[in-house]
Protein backbone atom coordinates (compact mmCIF):
# COMPACT_ATOMS: atom_id res chain seq x y z
CA UNK A 1 0.00 0.00 0.00
CA UNK A 2 0.96 3.46 -0.54
CA UNK A 3 0.32 4.78 3.13
CA UNK A 4 2.83 1.94 4.12
CA UNK A 5 5.66 3.47 1.62
CA UNK A 6 5.36 6.77 2.84
CA UNK A 7 5.60 6.11 6.60
CA UNK A 8 8.96 5.68 6.03
CA UNK A 9 9.52 9.38 4.79
CA UNK A 10 10.71 11.23 7.52
CA UNK A 11 13.06 13.96 6.37
CA UNK A 12 10.28 16.16 4.96
CA UNK A 13 6.82 16.94 5.35
CA UNK A 14 4.07 14.71 3.50
CA UNK A 15 0.45 15.18 2.68
CA UNK A 16 -1.99 13.03 0.79
CA UNK A 17 -5.19 14.18 -0.02
CA UNK A 18 -8.08 12.99 -2.21
CA UNK A 19 -9.98 15.09 -4.83
CA UNK A 20 -12.38 16.24 -2.36
CA UNK A 21 -9.62 18.14 -0.27
CA UNK A 22 -9.86 15.54 2.46
CA UNK A 23 -6.03 14.34 3.98
CA UNK A 24 -6.20 10.58 3.81
CA UNK A 25 -2.37 10.57 5.07
CA UNK A 26 -0.03 12.47 7.08
CA UNK A 27 3.66 11.69 8.18
CA UNK A 28 4.76 12.67 11.73
CA UNK A 29 6.59 15.88 10.84
CA UNK A 30 3.30 16.94 9.22
CA UNK A 31 1.77 16.12 12.19
CA UNK A 32 3.96 17.44 14.83
CA UNK A 33 4.30 20.94 13.05
CA UNK A 34 1.18 21.23 11.56
CA UNK A 35 -1.00 20.21 14.35
CA UNK A 36 -2.57 17.88 12.06
CA UNK A 37 -4.79 15.21 13.94
CA UNK A 38 -4.79 11.65 13.64
CA UNK A 39 -8.69 11.90 12.35
CA UNK A 40 -7.83 14.27 9.42
CA UNK A 41 -9.58 16.94 8.05
CA UNK A 42 -9.63 19.14 4.93
CA UNK A 43 -6.56 20.31 3.86
CA UNK A 44 -8.56 24.21 3.67
CA UNK A 45 -9.04 23.75 7.72
CA UNK A 46 -5.10 23.81 8.05
CA UNK A 47 -3.78 26.23 4.80
CA UNK A 48 -7.24 28.20 4.17
CA UNK A 49 -5.25 30.76 2.72
CA UNK A 50 -2.70 29.31 0.62
CA UNK A 51 -3.73 28.98 -3.02
CA UNK A 52 -3.71 25.05 -2.76
CA UNK A 53 -7.07 25.54 -2.65
CA UNK A 54 -7.19 26.46 -6.35
CA UNK A 55 -5.23 23.69 -7.18
CA UNK A 56 -6.72 20.82 -5.24
CA UNK A 57 -9.94 21.78 -7.72
CA UNK A 58 -7.67 21.49 -10.90
CA UNK A 59 -5.12 18.43 -9.87
CA UNK A 60 -2.42 20.02 -12.45
CA UNK A 61 1.40 18.67 -11.31
CA UNK A 62 3.38 21.86 -10.22
CA UNK A 63 3.99 24.15 -7.36
CA UNK A 64 1.65 26.64 -5.54
CA UNK A 65 3.16 29.37 -2.81
CA UNK A 66 1.64 29.34 0.70
CA UNK A 67 2.09 33.13 1.58
CA UNK A 68 5.85 34.20 0.77
CA UNK A 69 7.46 31.73 2.64
CA UNK A 70 7.38 28.51 1.44
CA UNK A 71 6.54 26.48 -1.95
CA UNK A 72 5.19 23.22 -1.79
CA UNK A 73 5.32 20.82 -4.56
CA UNK A 74 2.91 17.97 -5.07
CA UNK A 75 2.12 15.74 -7.76
CA UNK A 76 -0.97 14.08 -8.82
CA UNK A 77 -1.24 10.56 -8.05
CA UNK A 78 -3.93 7.59 -8.09
CA UNK A 79 -4.47 5.47 -4.70
CA UNK A 80 -6.81 2.23 -4.10
CA UNK A 81 -8.14 3.52 -7.12
CA UNK A 82 -9.09 7.07 -6.77
CA UNK A 83 -7.39 10.20 -7.72
CA UNK A 84 -5.37 12.46 -5.68
CA UNK A 85 -2.22 14.52 -4.46
CA UNK A 86 0.59 14.47 -2.76
CA UNK A 87 1.65 17.60 -1.23
CA UNK A 88 5.72 17.73 -0.41
CA UNK A 89 7.07 19.86 1.92
CA UNK A 90 11.01 20.24 1.69
CA UNK A 91 12.60 20.34 4.72
CA UNK A 92 14.58 23.63 4.63
CA UNK A 93 11.22 26.03 2.98
CA UNK A 94 9.86 24.50 5.48
CA UNK A 95 11.81 25.06 8.75
CA UNK A 96 12.10 28.81 7.10
CA UNK A 97 8.24 28.79 6.83
CA UNK A 98 7.82 27.85 10.81
CA UNK A 99 10.58 29.85 12.25
CA UNK A 100 9.06 33.14 9.86
CA UNK A 101 5.80 32.40 11.78
CA UNK A 102 5.54 31.61 15.14
CA UNK A 103 4.39 35.09 15.98
CA UNK A 104 1.87 34.59 13.46
CA UNK A 105 0.98 31.55 15.10
CA UNK A 106 -0.01 32.92 18.26
CA UNK A 107 -1.79 35.57 16.94
CA UNK A 108 -4.16 32.84 14.96
CA UNK A 109 -4.66 31.28 18.45
CA UNK A 110 -5.75 34.46 19.81
CA UNK A 111 -7.66 35.53 17.03
CA UNK A 112 -9.50 31.80 17.45
CA UNK A 113 -10.01 32.49 21.34
CA UNK A 114 -11.83 36.02 19.93
CA UNK A 115 -14.01 34.70 17.42
CA UNK A 116 -15.50 32.19 19.79
CA UNK A 117 -16.03 34.20 22.64
CA UNK A 118 -19.22 35.85 22.48
CA UNK A 119 -20.78 32.70 21.21
CA UNK A 120 -21.85 34.03 17.87
CA UNK A 121 -21.09 32.89 14.67
CA UNK A 122 -17.80 34.57 13.21
CA UNK A 123 -16.93 33.91 10.14
CA UNK A 124 -13.61 34.83 7.73
CA UNK A 125 -13.64 34.83 4.14
CA UNK A 126 -10.97 35.83 1.65
CA UNK A 127 -11.41 38.48 -1.75
CA UNK A 128 -11.57 35.25 -3.49
CA UNK A 129 -15.42 34.26 -1.25
CA UNK A 130 -13.27 31.29 0.00
CA UNK A 131 -14.50 30.39 3.92
CA UNK A 132 -11.08 30.68 5.70
CA UNK A 133 -11.73 30.70 9.26
CA UNK A 134 -15.31 29.56 11.53
CA UNK A 135 -16.05 30.09 15.13
CA UNK A 136 -16.96 26.76 17.07
CA UNK A 137 -20.83 27.79 16.79
CA UNK A 138 -20.91 26.77 13.45
CA UNK A 139 -21.61 23.41 14.03
CA UNK A 140 -25.10 24.53 16.16
CA UNK A 141 -26.30 26.88 13.97
CA UNK A 142 -24.99 26.23 10.43
CA UNK A 143 -25.97 22.74 10.99
CA UNK A 144 -22.22 21.31 9.19
CA UNK A 145 -18.77 20.77 10.86
CA UNK A 146 -16.13 23.61 11.13
CA UNK A 147 -14.28 21.88 8.15
CA UNK A 148 -17.32 20.95 6.16
CA UNK A 149 -17.80 24.69 6.47
CA UNK A 150 -13.84 26.35 6.13
CA UNK A 151 -12.89 26.15 2.34
CA UNK A 152 -15.95 26.61 0.48
CA UNK A 153 -17.24 29.20 -1.56
CA UNK A 154 -19.71 31.60 -0.38
CA UNK A 155 -21.23 32.13 -4.05
CA UNK A 156 -22.23 28.75 -3.57
CA UNK A 157 -23.92 28.72 -0.32
CA UNK A 158 -27.46 29.49 -1.55
CA UNK A 159 -27.27 26.72 -3.99
CA UNK A 160 -26.31 23.95 -2.34
CA UNK A 161 -29.24 25.49 0.64
CA UNK A 162 -26.90 26.11 3.49
CA UNK A 163 -28.37 29.89 3.73
CA UNK A 164 -31.19 31.40 2.39
CA UNK A 165 -28.83 34.62 1.42
CA UNK A 166 -25.30 35.33 1.52
CA UNK A 167 -24.08 38.73 3.39
CA UNK A 168 -20.65 37.74 2.43
CA UNK A 169 -21.72 38.11 -1.88
CA UNK A 170 -23.11 41.64 -1.12
CA UNK A 171 -20.14 42.62 0.59
CA UNK A 172 -18.29 41.33 -2.10
CA UNK A 173 -20.42 43.06 -4.89
CA UNK A 174 -21.39 46.10 -3.19
CA UNK A 175 -17.95 46.49 -1.04
CA UNK A 176 -19.47 48.19 2.33
CA UNK A 177 -21.09 46.86 5.34
CA UNK A 178 -24.50 45.17 5.00
CA UNK A 179 -26.74 43.19 7.49
CA UNK A 180 -29.19 40.73 6.29
CA UNK A 181 -31.36 38.44 7.58
CA UNK A 182 -30.62 34.52 6.90
CA UNK A 183 -32.48 31.10 7.36
CA UNK A 184 -30.09 28.33 7.63
CA UNK A 185 -29.63 24.88 6.36
CA UNK A 186 -30.60 23.84 9.96
CA UNK A 187 -33.96 26.17 9.94
CA UNK A 188 -32.23 28.82 12.35
CA UNK A 189 -32.58 32.50 11.64
CA UNK A 190 -29.77 34.65 12.08
CA UNK A 191 -29.30 38.27 11.94
CA UNK A 192 -25.98 38.82 9.91
CA UNK A 193 -23.71 41.93 10.08
CA UNK A 194 -21.18 41.64 7.13
CA UNK A 195 -17.98 44.02 7.69
CA UNK A 196 -15.42 44.43 4.52
CA UNK A 197 -11.62 45.03 5.70
CA UNK A 198 -9.72 46.88 3.16
CA UNK A 199 -6.36 46.91 1.77
CA UNK A 200 -4.10 49.72 1.58
CA UNK A 201 -5.79 50.52 -2.35
CA UNK A 202 -8.85 50.41 -1.15
CA UNK A 203 -9.88 47.01 -2.30
CA UNK A 204 -11.58 44.36 -0.42
CA UNK A 205 -8.80 42.00 0.99
CA UNK A 206 -11.12 40.01 3.54
CA UNK A 207 -14.77 39.80 4.91
CA UNK A 208 -15.92 39.59 8.43
CA UNK A 209 -19.41 38.57 9.12
CA UNK A 210 -20.81 38.01 12.82
CA UNK A 211 -24.67 36.32 12.93
CA UNK A 212 -26.63 36.18 15.71
CA UNK A 213 -29.01 33.85 16.29
CA UNK A 214 -32.62 35.32 16.35
CA UNK A 215 -34.33 31.72 15.99
CA UNK A 216 -35.76 31.93 19.72
CA UNK A 217 -36.89 35.78 19.37
CA UNK A 218 -38.36 35.23 15.85
CA UNK A 219 -40.29 32.47 17.00
CA UNK A 220 -41.32 34.73 20.28
CA UNK A 221 -42.53 37.19 17.58
CA UNK A 222 -43.97 34.68 15.56
CA UNK A 223 -46.32 33.18 18.84
CA UNK A 224 -46.76 36.72 20.28
CA UNK A 225 -48.23 37.61 16.42
CA UNK A 226 -50.65 34.50 16.53
CA UNK A 227 -51.22 35.74 20.61
CA UNK A 228 -52.28 38.89 18.99
CA UNK A 229 -54.84 37.56 16.48
CA UNK A 230 -56.40 34.67 18.58
CA UNK A 231 -56.70 37.47 21.43
CA UNK A 232 -58.76 39.79 18.50
CA UNK A 233 -60.53 36.73 16.99
CA UNK A 234 -62.09 36.01 21.23
CA UNK A 235 -62.54 40.06 21.28
CA UNK A 236 -64.26 40.04 18.31
CA UNK A 237 -66.49 36.81 19.65
CA UNK A 238 -66.84 38.39 23.17
CA UNK A 239 -68.23 41.34 21.33
CA UNK A 240 -70.73 39.22 18.93
CA UNK A 241 -71.74 37.60 22.46
CA UNK A 242 -71.84 40.86 24.46
CA UNK A 243 -74.14 42.58 21.58
CA UNK A 244 -76.42 39.21 21.44
CA UNK A 245 -76.34 39.11 25.13
CA UNK A 246 -77.67 43.15 24.88
CA UNK A 247 -79.77 42.26 21.78
CA UNK A 248 -83.59 43.52 22.74
CA UNK A 249 -85.67 40.71 20.86
CA UNK A 250 -89.20 42.00 20.87
CA UNK A 251 -92.36 41.89 18.78
CA UNK A 252 -94.53 43.67 20.79
CA UNK A 253 -96.07 47.08 20.11
CA UNK A 254 -95.04 47.84 23.49
CA UNK A 255 -91.62 47.26 23.55
CA UNK A 256 -91.64 49.23 20.15
CA UNK A 257 -92.50 52.22 22.02
CA UNK A 258 -89.98 51.57 25.00
CA UNK A 259 -87.18 51.26 22.14
CA UNK A 260 -87.98 54.47 20.71
CA UNK A 261 -87.64 56.21 23.89
CA UNK A 262 -84.41 54.79 24.12
CA UNK A 263 -83.47 55.82 20.98
CA UNK A 264 -84.54 59.41 21.52
CA UNK A 265 -83.11 59.58 25.10
CA UNK A 266 -79.75 57.81 24.57
CA UNK A 267 -78.48 61.23 22.48
CA UNK A 268 -79.08 62.85 25.48
CA UNK A 269 -76.90 63.53 29.10
CA UNK A 270 -80.29 62.89 31.61
CA UNK A 271 -81.16 60.45 34.14
CA UNK A 272 -82.88 57.86 33.40
CA UNK A 273 -85.09 55.43 35.61
CA UNK A 274 -85.96 52.05 34.53
CA UNK A 275 -89.17 50.50 36.48
CA UNK A 276 -90.73 46.83 36.02
CA UNK A 277 -90.52 43.45 37.40
CA UNK A 278 -87.53 41.38 38.53
CA UNK A 279 -86.60 40.04 35.09
CA UNK A 280 -88.16 41.86 32.28
CA UNK A 281 -84.44 43.35 31.02
CA UNK A 282 -83.75 46.31 32.92
CA UNK A 283 -80.25 46.39 32.93
CA UNK A 284 -80.25 45.23 29.36
CA UNK A 285 -82.14 48.23 28.41
CA UNK A 286 -79.39 50.69 30.26
CA UNK A 287 -76.29 48.83 28.92
CA UNK A 288 -78.56 49.54 25.09
CA UNK A 289 -78.78 53.31 26.25
CA UNK A 290 -75.21 53.46 27.09
CA UNK A 291 -74.20 51.68 24.04
CA UNK A 292 -76.76 54.14 21.56
CA UNK A 293 -74.88 57.32 23.63
CA UNK A 294 -72.06 59.37 22.57
CA UNK A 295 -70.42 57.66 26.15
CA UNK A 296 -70.06 54.02 24.51
CA UNK A 297 -66.62 54.13 24.64
CA UNK A 298 -66.24 55.13 27.88
CA UNK A 299 -66.57 52.47 31.01
CA UNK A 300 -70.21 51.22 31.98
CA UNK A 301 -70.26 50.34 35.19
CA UNK A 302 -73.31 48.75 37.22
CA UNK A 303 -73.94 48.29 40.97
CA UNK A 304 -76.30 46.64 42.50
CA UNK A 305 -77.79 48.57 45.30
CA UNK A 306 -79.04 46.17 47.49
CA UNK A 307 -76.71 43.27 47.44
CA UNK A 308 -73.67 45.75 48.99
CA UNK A 309 -73.54 45.56 53.19
CA UNK A 310 -74.79 48.81 54.50
CA UNK A 311 -71.61 49.23 56.23
CA UNK A 312 -69.52 49.07 53.03
CA UNK A 313 -71.79 51.25 50.80
CA UNK A 314 -70.58 53.98 51.32
CA UNK A 315 -66.93 53.82 51.15
CA UNK A 316 -67.58 51.64 47.88
CA UNK A 317 -69.60 54.04 46.11
CA UNK A 318 -67.44 57.55 47.07
CA UNK A 319 -63.97 55.71 47.91
CA UNK A 320 -61.69 56.69 50.87
CA UNK A 321 -58.23 58.51 51.16
CA UNK A 322 -55.02 56.52 52.49
CA UNK A 323 -55.71 55.75 56.32
CA UNK A 324 -59.16 56.73 56.19
CA UNK A 325 -60.29 54.60 58.21
CA UNK A 326 -59.73 51.30 59.97
CA UNK A 327 -58.94 47.88 57.87
CA UNK A 328 -58.67 50.13 54.72
CA UNK A 329 -56.18 49.36 52.27
CA UNK A 330 -53.59 51.33 52.38
CA UNK A 331 -52.94 52.41 49.48
CA UNK A 332 -56.72 54.30 49.78
CA UNK A 333 -59.59 53.13 47.07
CA UNK A 334 -61.07 54.59 44.50
CA UNK A 335 -64.92 54.73 44.20
CA UNK A 336 -67.88 53.56 42.05
CA UNK A 337 -68.48 56.90 40.96
CA UNK A 338 -65.05 57.91 40.13
CA UNK A 339 -64.36 54.64 38.17
CA UNK A 340 -67.61 55.39 36.12
CA UNK A 341 -65.86 59.20 35.37
CA UNK A 342 -66.75 59.61 31.81
CA UNK A 343 -69.26 56.51 31.66
CA UNK A 344 -72.48 55.43 32.70
CA UNK A 345 -73.35 54.59 36.16
CA UNK A 346 -75.80 51.85 36.63
CA UNK A 347 -77.69 51.88 39.32
CA UNK A 348 -79.56 49.20 39.87
CA UNK A 349 -82.24 48.46 42.46
CA UNK A 350 -82.08 51.71 43.57
CA UNK A 351 -84.72 51.37 45.90
CA UNK A 352 -82.59 49.60 47.98
CA UNK A 353 -80.24 52.33 48.89
CA UNK A 354 -80.30 53.53 52.38
CA UNK A 355 -81.27 56.72 52.98
CA UNK A 356 -77.94 58.39 54.56
CA UNK A 357 -76.50 57.39 50.79
CA UNK A 358 -79.29 58.91 49.63
CA UNK A 359 -78.08 62.33 50.50
CA UNK A 360 -75.01 61.85 49.10
CA UNK A 361 -76.34 60.34 45.78
CA UNK A 362 -78.74 63.31 45.40
CA UNK A 363 -75.68 65.86 45.61
CA UNK A 364 -73.67 64.11 43.08
CA UNK A 365 -76.63 64.21 40.44
CA UNK A 366 -76.77 67.98 41.56
CA UNK A 367 -73.32 69.08 41.64
CA UNK A 368 -71.18 66.34 39.95
CA UNK A 369 -69.03 65.87 42.76
CA UNK A 370 -68.53 64.37 46.03
CA UNK A 371 -66.27 64.48 48.37
CA UNK A 372 -64.74 60.55 49.58
CA UNK A 373 -64.29 59.33 53.35
CA UNK A 374 -61.08 60.75 54.94
CA UNK A 375 -60.82 63.67 52.29
CA UNK A 376 -61.26 67.49 52.27
CA UNK A 377 -61.46 68.45 48.81
CA UNK A 378 -64.35 67.25 46.16
CA UNK A 379 -63.75 65.13 43.41
CA UNK A 380 -65.21 66.67 40.34
CA UNK A 381 -67.00 63.81 37.99
CA UNK A 382 -68.99 63.74 34.45
CA UNK A 383 -70.97 60.43 35.22
CA UNK A 384 -74.31 59.69 33.93
CA UNK A 385 -76.76 57.76 35.95
CA UNK A 386 -79.70 55.53 34.95
CA UNK A 387 -81.17 53.47 38.09
CA UNK A 388 -83.49 50.57 38.15
CA UNK A 389 -85.94 49.29 40.26
CA UNK A 390 -88.69 46.96 40.52
CA UNK A 391 -90.18 48.69 43.40
CA UNK A 392 -93.02 51.26 43.43
CA UNK A 393 -90.40 54.32 44.32
CA UNK A 394 -93.99 56.95 44.96
CA UNK A 395 -95.34 54.47 47.70
CA UNK A 396 -92.03 54.24 49.09
CA UNK A 397 -91.63 58.07 49.45
CA UNK A 398 -94.89 58.21 51.20
CA UNK A 399 -93.86 55.97 53.40
CA UNK A 400 -90.55 57.67 54.14
CA UNK A 401 -88.59 55.17 52.77
CA UNK A 402 -86.94 56.74 49.79
CA UNK A 403 -85.68 60.81 49.78
CA UNK A 404 -88.80 62.61 47.75
CA UNK A 405 -86.14 65.36 46.04
CA UNK A 406 -84.20 62.36 45.46
CA UNK A 407 -87.02 60.47 43.49
CA UNK A 408 -87.83 63.52 41.44
CA UNK A 409 -84.48 63.62 40.46
CA UNK A 410 -84.14 60.47 39.29
CA UNK A 411 -87.50 60.68 37.41
CA UNK A 412 -86.79 63.45 34.64
CA UNK A 413 -86.97 60.13 32.14
CA UNK A 414 -89.01 57.32 33.18
CA UNK A 415 -89.25 54.17 31.11
CA UNK A 416 -91.33 51.31 32.42
CA UNK A 417 -90.73 47.90 30.63
CA UNK A 418 -93.98 46.00 30.62
CA UNK A 419 -93.60 41.87 31.67
CA UNK A 420 -93.97 39.14 29.84
CA UNK A 421 -97.55 38.85 30.36
CA UNK A 422 -98.21 42.28 29.07
CA UNK A 423 -96.80 41.22 25.75
CA UNK A 424 -96.68 37.32 25.34
CA UNK A 425 -96.17 38.08 21.64
CA UNK A 426 -92.51 38.52 22.50
CA UNK A 427 -92.34 35.28 23.99
CA UNK A 428 -91.94 32.72 20.70
CA UNK A 429 -88.97 35.27 19.46
CA UNK A 430 -87.48 35.03 22.85
CA UNK A 431 -87.67 31.08 23.11
CA UNK A 432 -86.04 31.14 19.50
CA UNK A 433 -83.33 33.49 20.64
CA UNK A 434 -82.46 32.01 23.68
CA UNK A 435 -82.56 28.37 21.90
CA UNK A 436 -79.84 29.56 19.25
CA UNK A 437 -77.63 31.06 22.20
CA UNK A 438 -77.28 28.60 24.29
CA UNK A 439 -77.16 25.59 21.39
CA UNK A 440 -74.17 27.73 20.45
CA UNK A 441 -72.48 27.97 23.90
CA UNK A 442 -72.98 24.46 24.86
CA UNK A 443 -72.00 22.62 21.59
CA UNK A 444 -75.78 21.51 21.02
CA UNK A 445 -78.80 21.88 18.20
CA UNK A 446 -81.98 21.17 20.59
CA UNK A 447 -85.25 22.25 19.00
CA UNK A 448 -88.89 22.70 20.83
CA UNK A 449 -92.17 21.19 20.14
CA UNK A 450 -95.09 23.90 19.41
CA UNK A 451 -97.03 22.55 21.96
CA UNK A 452 -94.52 23.41 23.84
CA UNK A 453 -93.94 26.83 23.06
CA UNK A 454 -97.80 27.08 23.10
CA UNK A 455 -97.72 26.20 26.90
CA UNK A 456 -94.59 29.00 28.04
CA UNK A 457 -96.96 31.74 25.89
CA UNK A 458 -100.02 30.67 28.39
CA UNK A 459 -97.60 30.77 31.44
CA UNK A 460 -97.48 33.49 33.15
CA UNK A 461 -93.59 33.58 33.98
CA UNK A 462 -92.94 35.85 37.19
CA UNK A 463 -89.58 35.71 36.67
CA UNK A 464 -90.30 37.15 33.30
CA UNK A 465 -87.52 36.89 30.66
CA UNK A 466 -84.67 35.39 33.23
CA UNK A 467 -86.80 33.13 33.96
CA UNK A 468 -87.71 32.39 30.60
CA UNK A 469 -84.07 32.28 29.59
CA UNK A 470 -82.71 30.51 32.69
CA UNK A 471 -85.15 27.50 32.22
CA UNK A 472 -84.23 27.21 28.39
CA UNK A 473 -80.70 27.33 29.47
CA UNK A 474 -81.08 24.30 31.86
CA UNK A 475 -83.48 22.53 29.20
CA UNK A 476 -80.98 22.46 26.67
CA UNK A 477 -78.33 21.05 28.93
CA UNK A 478 -80.54 18.32 30.86
CA UNK A 479 -82.89 17.57 27.89
CA UNK A 480 -81.34 14.07 26.26
CA UNK A 481 -83.04 14.62 23.07
CA UNK A 482 -82.76 17.13 20.22
CA UNK A 483 -86.35 17.73 20.64
CA UNK A 484 -87.48 19.41 23.67
CA UNK A 485 -91.31 17.91 24.57
CA UNK A 486 -93.70 18.60 26.62
CA UNK A 487 -92.90 15.94 29.08
CA UNK A 488 -89.34 17.62 29.42
CA UNK A 489 -91.45 20.60 30.95
CA UNK A 490 -91.11 20.81 34.97
CA UNK A 491 -95.15 20.51 36.75
CA UNK A 492 -95.49 24.07 37.75
CA UNK A 493 -95.73 25.03 34.45
CA UNK A 494 -97.48 22.23 32.92
CA UNK A 495 -100.74 22.89 35.39
CA UNK A 496 -101.30 26.09 32.95
CA UNK A 497 -102.22 23.51 30.19
CA UNK A 498 -103.58 25.77 27.55
CA UNK A 499 -105.82 22.86 26.39
CA UNK A 500 -108.82 22.02 28.93
CA UNK A 501 -109.42 18.95 30.31
CA UNK A 502 -112.64 17.29 29.89
CA UNK A 503 -113.37 17.34 33.75
CA UNK A 504 -113.12 21.23 33.13
CA UNK A 505 -115.45 21.69 30.46
CA UNK A 506 -118.29 18.95 30.78
CA UNK A 507 -118.76 17.33 27.23
CA UNK A 508 -117.23 18.00 23.67
CA UNK A 509 -119.56 20.22 22.09
CA UNK A 510 -119.98 22.72 24.84
CA UNK A 511 -115.76 22.88 24.63
CA UNK A 512 -115.81 23.79 20.91
CA UNK A 513 -118.47 26.15 21.22
CA UNK A 514 -116.65 27.88 23.80
CA UNK A 515 -113.21 27.33 22.13
CA UNK A 516 -114.56 28.91 19.07
CA UNK A 517 -116.46 32.15 20.82
CA UNK A 518 -113.07 32.81 22.04
CA UNK A 519 -110.86 32.67 18.79
CA UNK A 520 -113.87 35.12 17.46
CA UNK A 521 -114.04 37.50 20.41
CA UNK A 522 -110.14 37.57 19.28
CA UNK A 523 -110.72 38.33 16.08
CA UNK A 524 -113.18 40.73 16.25
CA UNK A 525 -111.31 42.40 19.64
CA UNK A 526 -108.40 42.89 16.89
CA UNK A 527 -110.73 44.36 13.80
CA UNK A 528 -112.46 47.50 12.91
CA UNK A 529 -115.66 45.14 11.86
CA UNK A 530 -116.93 42.31 10.83
CA UNK A 531 -115.75 41.06 7.66
CA UNK A 532 -111.83 42.40 8.50
CA UNK A 533 -112.13 39.94 11.53
CA UNK A 534 -113.76 37.23 8.99
CA UNK A 535 -110.65 37.75 7.11
CA UNK A 536 -108.77 37.11 9.88
CA UNK A 537 -110.74 33.66 10.82
CA UNK A 538 -110.22 32.73 6.73
CA UNK A 539 -114.14 32.43 6.69
CA UNK A 540 -116.97 34.17 5.03
CA UNK A 541 -117.98 37.29 6.78
CA UNK A 542 -122.60 36.04 6.57
CA UNK A 543 -120.65 32.90 7.96
CA UNK A 544 -119.50 35.01 11.06
CA UNK A 545 -122.35 36.85 11.03
CA UNK A 546 -124.29 33.36 11.90
CA UNK A 547 -122.11 32.31 14.34
CA UNK A 548 -121.92 35.46 15.85
CA UNK A 549 -125.51 34.96 16.31
CA UNK A 550 -125.60 31.60 17.35
CA UNK A 551 -123.09 31.70 20.03
CA UNK A 552 -124.71 34.87 21.54
CA UNK A 553 -122.00 37.22 21.04
CA UNK A 554 -122.58 40.84 21.70
CA UNK A 555 -121.08 43.49 19.66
Amino acid sequence: MLSKHLQSINDFGLILIDMKGEIIYANDFSIEHFNITKTYKSIRYYFPSSTILSTTETFKTGFVSYEEYSNFVFYECYFDNNRGLIIIFPLSDMQRFLASNSKQLIVEQELEAVMNLSGELVTIINKEGIIQRVSNACEKIMGMKKEEFVGKSVYNLEKEGIVSFSSSVRVLTEKKRVTVQQVTKSDRSLIVNGYPILDKNGEIEKVVNFSKDITEVSDLKEKLKDTKSLLLYYQEELNKQKENNNRMVFKSRSMEKVLEIVKRVSKFDTTVLIQGDTGVGKEVLAQKIHEMSNRRKSPFLRVNCGAIPESLIESEFFGYSKGAFTGAQKEGKKGLIQAADSGTLFLDEIGELPLNLQTKLLEVLQEKEFIPIGETKPVNVDVRFIAATNRELEKMVKAGDFRQDLFYRLYIIPITIPPLTERKEDIPFLINHFLEEFNHKYGQSKTISKDVIDLFVEFEWPGNVRELQNLLERLVITVPDSEITFTDIPSYIKKVNPFPTLKEVGELKSAVDEYEKSLILEAIKDSENLKEASIKLGIHPSTLGRKVKKLNIKL
